[in-house]
């Protein structure tokens, strides 16, 4: 039997629909006013040789007023100098690490801001569940402040390096280091690496970082300076990719 529906319940789920509507529209807007309150704590992180030469290119996040940064230690590992570019353009130099943790592959070092950061994330501890959104920030193959969404995937346990949270979220050479965010606008994660597949790709959890002891501070581990910092210089030459028009 077919049912028939009255002039008043049409009406009624009129409503209904276009209610559900506003509310993807809703949703969707959030995510470019979410973008714009993240990209300010992100930065690009440029490391070189002794010659001067580009040898690393990543990203990192500032999480507190002082100006400390998280990154990938794998981004500074062996450089001689290192560099940082916010989003106005201006350069610092990333002078010293105050807590590393080589399993997660995690730095904590300290940039150099006048005044302190203007810009920061709050990281949150909490394990995410499989299936919560988020947004990945960095600067992909140079591509500064690049953001990409996905979700959560799952959370899995890597032999002798403890856990890490497969994200859908499209990474590439260039993102290491750059935040995980939740709707929240929170840091849940660090991008770490990613393995040959369809967006498999993975982040030290939140937990991870809020366990990073600090300590003395240290210099660079570049094994090419002799633990001397180069003078720093203006500008910061990032490697551009290599774009073909078809």
């Amino acid at each position: 039997m077919v049912k028939h529906w009255s002039a008043a319940g049409l009406a009624v789920l009129f409503l209904f629909i276009s209610a559900g509507g506003l509310g993807s529209a809703r949703a969707q807007d959030s995510l470019p006013e979410l973008i714009k309150r993240v990209v300010p704590a992100v930065v690009t992180v440029v490391g070189y040789n002794a010659a001067g030469k580009a040898i690393r290119l990543g990203s990192g996040v500032f999480i507190d007023p002082e100006g400390h940064l998280i990154t990938n230690l794998h981004v500074i590992k062996g450089v001689a100098r290192a560099e940082v570019k916010l989003l106005k353009g201006e350069v610092y130099p990333l002078t010293e690490m105050v807590a590393v943790d080589e399993k997660a592959d995690l730095v904590k070092a300290v940039v150099n801001l006048p005044g302190g950061a203007p810009h920061y994330l709050t990281v949150s501890g909490a394990r995410p569940d499989a299936g919560v959104r988020v947004i990945v920030m960095g600067s992909p193959l140079g591509l500064e402040q690049t953001a990409t969404d996905g979700m959560v995937s799952a959370i899995r346990t890597m032999r002798d390096r403890g856990e890490f949270l497969q994200i859908s979220a499209p990474i590439s050479p260039g993102s290491s280091g750059g935040p995980v965010v939740n709707m929240a606008g929170q840091v849940i994660g660090i991008v770490t690496f990613q393995v040959k597949g369809q967006n498999l790709n993975f982040a030290v959890p939140g937990y991870r970082i809020l366990a990073l002891r600090d300590g003395p501070p240290r210099p660079l581990p570049g094994l090419g300076a002799q633990g001397k910092s180069l003078p720093a210089r203006p500008g910061v030459n990032i490697p551009r990719p290599q774009m073909q028009v078809r």
